[in-house]
């Protein structure tokens, strides 16, 4: 970008006489249209932003980046944006049409200043929403530039970023290090015609012990699945999820941070109960003989299905309610016209056997004040990895124990 051909309005207050706020800037090219970037550390600016939102996501919004649409982060922001929490959206227009959308948070950890993703801890992926313009590049790093001249912190931990994210090749020259990486598995259902061509691809030791599992449930009384959104029962088959989800969190002596904060169970009876505002959330719920044995809570976005919450009751632990409703649930997707159905990270064997492939999803944390580096080298870098395998290791009894004040993670 050459200084010469662009001339930058960044004020640092209100221009005199004029309307422009401290937290916009405006790049204007020598020939072209002029790019307004802002900062908006509002919920009523947020808000403000639906349409266009949502006509970006239209044009340009891809189905891994489900998690980014502005219906989901509304139900977000009800549930999880704090008294103490900015907002801290940046902004890019041309033409008074909205091009870029990098939606972070200013939280306060430990005392310090940390920009994250919205939509933490529910979404499972984050990124940067970006029309299809040809200076890309140049957008998205004169927004991050815009961020940090207007946007005080001590660190960023954008978590959860895919190795195919459109923020993903500037992380590093903004100056931010890999401090975290998962993978997570997908099937690429395009790839068969029908879910008998894809069933066909397990193995036939694997479709044996399936139809065995299957042949036992069925002796306990008859099968029903129930696709559920938009309605009071779907809030019902929340709070039963939730409750089955817990009960197998304490059965295994795990902590999920997510599940031990009750704001989940309100988002998600939310989310999948909206009819004005939704955002492609369903829940299926397997009963057998009547009784409610196995949820599946999954998003749905542009020609891809994402399983989010899968929780069954102790109670079939041995029936493989899972195994069943799982497959259940992809022949619904080729019914649906799905092409990729997600299992979101992390890597477990279960899903491996379904899936095609995996793709890297990593954690990116940029330090800049004093106390942020100290955070990321001793906590992040050091001690929180090192504590989750030393919990990892202790007899399950021991970690019952510690679930009361330690959390450990688990998907």
């Amino acid at each position: 970008m050459s200084a010469a051909a662009y001339s930058i309005v960044e004020p640092s207050s209100p221009v005199p006489g004029s309307m422009r706020p401290a937290n916009v800037t405006e790049l204007r090219p020598a020939t072209g249209p002029a790019t307004r970037y802002e900062l908006i550390t509002t919920r009523a600016g947020f808000d403000a932003l639906e349409d266009e939102w949502n006509a970006l996501f239209e044009r340009a919004g891809r189905g891994e980046q489900m998690f980014i649409t502005f219906n989901w982060l509304w139900h977000w922001a009800n549930h999880y944006l704090g008294a103490e929490d900015r907002l801290a959206i940046v902004t890019a227009r041309r033409n008074g049409r909205l091009i870029l959308v990098l939606p972070l948070v200013a939280e306060r950890v430990a005392k310090l200043t940390q920009l994250a993703f919205m939509g933490a801890p529910v979404s499972q992926y984050g990124d940067i929403l970006i029309d299809d313009v040809a200076d890309a590049q140049s957008v998205i790093e004169t927004a991050w530039s815009h961020l940090r001249e207007r946007q005080p912190f001590d660190l960023v931990r954008l978590a959860k970023v895919r190795a195919d994210a459109a923020i993903a090749p500037f992380l590093s020259g903004f100056g931010f290090t890999v401090t975290a990486e998962e993978e997570a598995p997908f099937a690429d259902l395009g790839a068969c015609k029908t879910y008998p061509d894809f069933e066909a691809r397990s193995s036939a030791k694997m479709r044996k012990n399936r139809r065995r599992q299957l042949r036992r449930l069925e002796e306990r009384g008859p099968l029903e699945v129930r696709w559920l959104a938009g309605t009071a029962e779907a809030r019902d088959a929340v709070r039963m999820t939730m409750t089955l989800k817990r009960a197998w969190l304490n059965h295994k002596a795990l902590v999920s941070k997510a599940f031990k904060d009750q704001r989940i169970d309100g988002f998600f009876a939310d989310a999948i109960a909206s009819t004005t505002r939704p955002c492609g959330v369903q829940l299926s719920l397997l009963k057998s003989n009547g009784e409610g044995c196995d949820a599946n809570v999954s998003i749905t976005c542009k020609g891809r299905r994402a399983v989010h919450i899968l929780a069954y009751s102790l109670k079939f632990e041995k029936f493989g309610v899972g195994n069943h409703h799982l497959d259940v649930n992809l022949e619904r997707a080729f019914h649906d016209g799905i092409v990729t159905y997600d299992f979101l990270a992390p890597k477990h064997i279960y899903k491996m056997e379904m899936a095609d492939g995996v793709v890297a999803v990593r954690d990116h944390t940029l330090a800049v004040s004093p106390l942020g580096r100290l955070y990321v080298d001793l906590y992040i870098a050091r001690l929180r990895e090192g504590l989750k395998r030393t919990i990892a290791r202790l007899p399950s009894s021991v970690r019952r124990i510690l679930a009361g004040s330690h959390s450990t993670c688990e998907s």
